[in-house]
């Protein structure tokens, strides 16, 4: 389950990179090089941390100091881009991603319980199901957004 674990981090850390260029794209952003370079350096970070052997991913039970510690950058990286999707769809009125910082926090409510308290209550990992479901609901928002796309480029 380790490794499992590992790769979780990491692709979670590429999801919300992605989300990140569809927040600059979506609300066409540009300049804000000091948020592009601090949320590019905290999934750096967050990688960096992840791949330390301190981990000990392939342990039964993981440290959960470095547990934590490889989750901070991420939890800002989370904050960030919340903050960030709730300010721009409020202010434009946007109808598709106006409930995507909701899908954020929703994943990373149900995340934090897994990361602090799944050593020692392994029925904690059950909520990973919902946060997935939260990345789920996050993808489908940007799937309504491709087919209106699609549907104003073909009309």
């Amino acid at each position: 389950m380790g490794i499992g674990k590992l790769i979780t981090s990491i692709t979670m850390t590429v999801f919300y990179l992605i989300l990140f260029d569809v927040w600059r794209e979506r609300y066409q952003i540009s300049g804000r090089k000091n948020l592009t370079r601090s949320i590019w350096a905290l999934a750096i970070l967050r990688i960096i941390l992840c791949l330390l052997p301190q981990n000990q991913w392939l342990a039964y039970r993981q440290p959960l100091l470095f547990g934590i510690l490889h989750n901070i950058p991420f939890a800002i990286m989370g904050v960030v881009i919340l903050v960030i999707f709730a300010q721009e769809s409020k202010k434009t009125g946007d109808r598709v991603f106006r409930f995507m910082p909701l899908a954020i926090a929703l994943s990373f409510g149900f995340y934090l319980p897994v990361v602090l308290f799944s050593g020692s209550a392994p029925a904690a990992g059950m909520l990973m199901i919902p946060k997935t479901m939260a990345y789920v609901w996050s993808v489908s928002m940007g799937w309504q957004l491709y087919r209106e796309t699609q549907n104003k480029i073909n009309i």
